[in-house]
C-alpha cells in the first residue's frame, strides 16, 4: 500500500473520539500487507530514530524545495496553526505520488542534520511529488508531531486497536518489554513476543511519584536524588554497551565514552574499600543517572547536560561538561531477570557488579538525609519501598521523590514568540524578567506552561499593543504585564546569569505594576 492510504487513515483519525480511533486503526491496518504493518505501527507509535529536524529547519527545507521564501511558509503556518496543515493548503500537486510505505518509512529515518547531504536532495525530490494530503502527513510525521491522537502509542488507543486487530489481550503486557512495531512483527510471523527482559530491547523505566508528606509503605530505603539524565545501560559483554534513554531511544555511546571507559574497568574485577570483591557480568542491565559535575566532582545545574546530549562536537562536549555516573538499580544480571525480586534483594546484589563508589549514596533517615542531600548540592532524596518489585513504565507509589518546595516570584513579560500547533495563532512562550533594583530588568528565562487558552489569547491581544521591537521570530515588549510564576529551583549559568528552572504560570497579576516585581537580589537569595 501507499503513503496515500496512510494519509487518508490519519486524516480520518484526526477528529475522531478515542474509541472510534481504535476501530479506524484496526480497519486501516487491514489495507496493508504483512511486511508493511510493522512499518505503519512504527510510524504511528513514533518508534522512530531522531532525525535532527525541527520546525525552523523544516520550514527552510520546504521553502528551498518549493523555491519560495521562508516568510511565505511561516505566515501560512501561523494562519493554519500547523506546518503540515499549511503545506496541505500550499501544495502544488493535485495527484497522489504513489509512494510506498517502505519509501515513506525510509524518508522518515533519514538524518536531516544539514542541507548539504543526500538527505536534503532525496527529501526535496520526494516533497515535490506529493499531493496536499500526502504532504500534510509526511511533514507531521517528519517532525514527529502527528496531532492525530495516537501520541507515542502510550495513551492506549494504538494498543487497544492492535488487541482488536490480532484478537490478543496480552499486547499491553508485551508492550512493557517490547516496542509496538516489534510486537506486530512477531505476531505477523506467528510467534509470541518476548515476555521478559531481553538484552538490546528497551523498556520503560519505573518512575517516581511526588512525596506529599506520607509514605504508603513501612520498609523503606533513602538515597540521594541526582539531577541528571536517566539511562538504562545494557552491558552485553566487555566493552559492549547499549545506552537507552527514558524514551527508549538509543544514545550513541560516543556521547558518554568517558562513562563507558569507567565501566570497562569493572569487567576485570574490583575491590571495594571494605574488602569485598565484585565484577561486572555480561547480559546485565543497570538503571542509572548521569549528572553534570564541576572539576571537583560536585553537582552543577542540570541544564549543562544539554551540551553533552545535543552538541555536534562530542569531544568538546565531554571536555566542557564533565559528568558522573550513579547506579541505583539492577534489572538483569548475567542473563537473570531481577525485576520481580523485592528492591531489597536487587540492592543487595548490586555491589557484586558495581563498585560502591558508583552506587547511589544511602541515607539514614528522611529529614536528616534530605538536609544532607540539599547541603551537598543535590536535588533532593528518593524514598523507595524495599519490598517492591520493579514497576516498569509506571509512576509508582513504591518510589517517591522529595525535592525542595517550589518557589514563587512576580516577574514581568519582556518578550514572546508565537507557539506551534494549536498555539500557532497566539504567543506560546514568554520571556520573563525581574527588576535589577535600579529601574531596569534582568531576564530570568521563559515560561510556556500553566496557561489556559483564554489567558494565551488575552495576553497576545494585550502584548501586541505594547510591542517595542521585533527581531524574527521574537517580539520585545515594554515592561507592563506582570505574571506570578512558580519554579522548582533558581539556577546560575557559567556566565553568572540567573534562571528559573521549570517555571509555570500561577496567575496574571493585573493588580501589580512592573515596578513591583521581585528583584534579582531577592531571587538570587533563593539559590
Amino acid at each position: 500500500m501507499t503513503l496515500t492510504t496512510f494519509a487518508r487513515m490519519c486524516e480520518t483519525l484526526e477528529e475522531q473520539s478515542p474509541s472510534v480511533k481504535q476501530f479506524t486503526v484496526n480497519q486501516g491496518l487491514s489495507a496493508f500487507k504483512k511486511n508493511e504493518k510493522k512499518l505503519v505501527v512504527q510510524i504511528l507509535a513514533l518508534e522512530l530514530p531522531q532525525n535532527n529536524i525541527a520546525q525552523v529547519k523544516a520550514t527552510k527545507w520546504l521553502a528551498s524545495a518549493f523555491d519560495v521564501v521562508v516568510s511565505d511558509i511561516s505566515s501560512t503556518k501561523r494562519k493554519w496553526g500547523d506546518l503540515g496543515q499549511a503545506m496541505y493548503y500550499s501544495s502544488f500537486v493535485d495527484t497522489d505520488c504513489g509512494m510506498t510505505i517502505n519509501e515513506f518509512h525510509r524518508l522518515l529515518n533519514l538524518d536531516c542534520s544539514n542541507m548539504q547531504g543526500d538527505s536534503y536532495r532525496i527529501i526535496s525530490e520526494a516533497l515535490r511529488t506529493m499531493s496536499g494530503l500526502e504532504l500534510k502527513w509526511f511533514v507531521r510525521y517528519w517532525l514527529r508531531t502527528p496531532r492525530n491522537g495516537l501520541g507515542k502509542g502510550s495513551n492506549g488507543v494504538l494498543k487497544k486497536a492492535l488487541q482488536n486487530h490480532y484478537f490478543e489481550d496480552r499486547i499491553t503486557n508485551w508492550s512493557k518489554f517490547n516496542e509496538l512495531h516489534k510486537i506486530v512483527e512477531a505476531l505477523e510471523d506467528k510467534r509470541e513476543p518476548p515476555e521478559g527482559l531481553t538484552i538490546g530491547s528497551p523498556i520503560k523505566p519505573m518512575l517516581a511519584k511526588k512525596y506529599d508528606g506520607s509514605i504508603p509503605f513501612h520498609n523503606m530505603h533513602f538515597d540521594i536524588k541526582y539531577d541528571g539524565n536517566r539511562y538504562l545501560i545494557h552491558c552485553i559483554g566487555e566493552g559492549d554497551y547499549i545506552i537507552f534513554n527514558r524514551a527508549r531511544k538509543i544514545i550513541e555511546n560516543a556521547r558518554f565514552q568517558d562513562v563507558l571507559d569507567i565501566m570497562d574497568t569493572w569487567w576485570g574485577g574490583f575491590v571495594d574499600e571494605d574488602g569485598s570483591m565484585g565484577k561486572l557480568l555480561p547480559k546485565t542491565i543497570l538503571d542509572c543517572e548521569i549528572y553534570p559535575v564541576d572539576e571537583e566532582g560536585n553537582p552543577v545545574e542540570h541544564q549543562r547536560m544539554g551540551k553533552r546530549v545535543h552538541s555536534n562536537d562530542i569531544e568538546e562536549a565531554i571536555r566542557e561538561c564533565p559528568v558522573q555516573l550513579v547506579v541505583f538499580d539492577m534489572l538483569m544480571c548475567n542473563g537473570n531477570t531481577l525485576i520481580d525480586q523485592p528492591y531489597r534483594q536487587r540492592l543487595d546484589d548490586l555491589p557484586e557488579c558495581v563498585p560502591e563508589s558508583y552506587i547511589a549514596t544511602s541515607l539514614d533517615s528522611l529529614d536528616a538525609g534530605y538536609n544532607i542531600a540539599i547541603a551537598r548540592g543535590f536535588e533532593g532524596i528518593m524514598i523507595k519501598n524495599l519490598d517492591a518489585p520493579y514497576d516498569m513504565g509506571k509512576r509508582s507509589s513504591n518510589l517517591l521523590k522529595h525535592k525542595p518546595p517550589r518557589f514563587e516570584f512576580d516577574v514581568v513579560v519582556t518578550s514572546a514568540e508565537y507557539g506551534d500547533g494549536k498555539r500557532a495563532h497566539v504567543f506560546g512562550t514568554y520571556g520573563i524578567s525581574c527588576s535589577d533594583g535600579n529601574g531596569g530588568y534582568v531576564p530570568v528565562g521563559s515560561v510556556g506552561t500553566g496557561f489556559s487558552e483564554k489567558q494565551l489569547m488575552s495576553l497576545t491581544v494585550t502584548l501586541k499593543k505594547i510591542v517595542a521591537a521585533y527581531s524574527n521570530p521574537v517580539y520585545h515588549f515594554l515592561p507592563r504585564v506582570v505574571l506570578q510564576v512558580t519554579c522548582d529551583a533558581v539556577t546560575t549559568n557559567q556566565d553568572g546569569s540567573v534562571g528559573l528552572r521549570f517555571p509555570r504560570l500561577m496567575r496574571i497579576r493585573d493588580d501589580k505594576a512592573a515596578s513591583e516585581v521581585d528583584t534579582i537580589e531577592m531571587i538570587q537569595s533563593s539559590i
